[in-house]
């Protein structure tokens, strides 16, 4: 059983971070350079709000070293990986469970890292995922009539508390601490190769899908005159003086394959319509075809969309079937969209197979984190976060 004496509790606290020092560096650096405050935690005997580590050396009556030092691990995960300034507008018991899920599963590619306590929730279906993606999942589970399967695995530990106020602030000194982290453990060698593509994410900026579409589509579609009258201003502030670009106007051409199958939500498909009327309001001339499909291509459900004729609402249903993206293939073949300077983007989740590339290019936005590698070969696959 573990004491309460304050100057022991401390002992073991040190004693892990030490530990952490020879097995998991970039944990040591997060432990050594968050600011602590030891207090009377509502619930968790470590809390975080992504800014400060709060600890109650009272709860740790309950927890032998291994579960404390496991528990430390996780409460500095949720600080690595930015839980606390992700949430968003999500649902914040959910959104703590979803990334408990995602740090236990990620805890057991480590070792000497302790032993996961009884009450952390471990559901191994939800390996690789994001915590969005779990959010997602638990999400719909939680919407569906009838008893979930993971019922009787949920806690209510509640270690992630609300956001400071001056949120951006300190989001900046976190990822300042992340870098330091991550240098120290690559120094060493000792960066889990699990943890490698959520640093990057939480790590890089962050550029919404609109902007992400429009910048690609500018770039690769639309002609542009080199003029050395109007300097790039990115680099001026450096004394380099580079050309700026002038586009001309140019006719936005895009067929769009908007995956009906039974496996995309309605909150996934809903989503799916707010690309494509966003895709509408990228240019002032376009032509913009929408072909729906699961199993096969639906031509009474071919949308045609003109800079003249935008009366028509972004209204289409979704459907119960399977997915198939042969027939699309077929179907830009036969209409001989693969001539000019048309563009293919898909809107899936992803969850179908491919063995050929349109004979143009393909953008892939698909829902589904998991699923984004193997379209690589196929066009540029981009995952966006619902």
């Amino acid at each position: 059983m573990a004491t309460t004496s304050s100057k022991d509790f401390k002992q073991r606290v040190e004693k892990i971070r030490i530990q952490f020092l020879f097995d998991h560096p970039f944990l040591s650096v997060l432990a050594l350079s968050m600011p602590t405050v030891y207090q009377k935690n509502p619930h968790e005997l470590f809390e975080t709000d992504g800014a400060k580590l709060y600890i109650d050396q009272a709860k740790a009556i309950t927890f032998d070293d291994d579960r404390l030092k496991y528990q430390y691990a996780h409460i500095l995960l949720h600080i690595l990986l930015k839980h606390a300034f992700r949430i968003g507008e999500r649902d914040k018991g959910l959104w703590n469970r979803s990334c408990d899920i995602v740090i236990n599963l990620l805890l057991l590619d480590f070792d000497r890292v302790g032993k996961r306590p009884d009450d952390e929730v471990l559901i191994e279906k939800f390996k690789d995922q994001s915590v969005e993606e779990v959010y997602n999942a638990l999400y719909e589970e939680s919407n569906q009539d009838g008893e979930n399967e993971d019922d009787a695995q949920k806690e209510e530990k509640v270690d992630l508390i609300p956001d400071p106020k001056d949120e951006e602030h300190y989001e900046e000194e976190i990822d300042a601490l992340i870098i330091q982290a991550i240098g120290a453990a690559q120094k060493q060698g000792a960066l889990p190769s699990s943890l490698d593509e959520l640093i990057s994410e939480v790590t890089k900026p962050k550029i919404d899908l609109f902007t992400l579409l429009h910048a690609y589509i500018s770039e690769s579609f639309f002609d542009k005159n080199v003029d050395f009258c109007r300097p790039n201003r990115r680099f001026i502030h450096q004394d380099i003086y580079l050309p700026g670009f002038k586009y001309e106007k140019n006719r936005l051409e895009v067929t769009i394959a908007l995956d009906r199958s039974m496996s995309i939500s309605k909150d996934t498909f809903s989503k799916f319509l707010g690309i494509i009327d966003s895709i509408l309001r990228i240019s002032s001339d376009f032509e913009v075809e929408v072909v729906p499909f699961d199993e096969q291509i639906y031509p009474e459900m071919i949308v045609k969309y003109d800079a003249q004729n935008l009366k028509k609402e972004v209204s289409f249903s979704k459907g119960n079937g399977g997915t198939m993206f042969a027939p699309v293939l077929e179907y830009i073949e036969q209409k001989e969209l693969s001539s000019g300077r048309r563009l293919l983007i898909v809107l899936s989740d992803g969850f179908f197979t491919i063995a050929k590339a349109a004979q143009l290019e393909t953008i892939f936005l698909v829902s589904e984190k998991k699923n984004l590698t193997r379209f690589q070969n196929y066009g540029t696959p981009i995952y966006f976060d619902l």
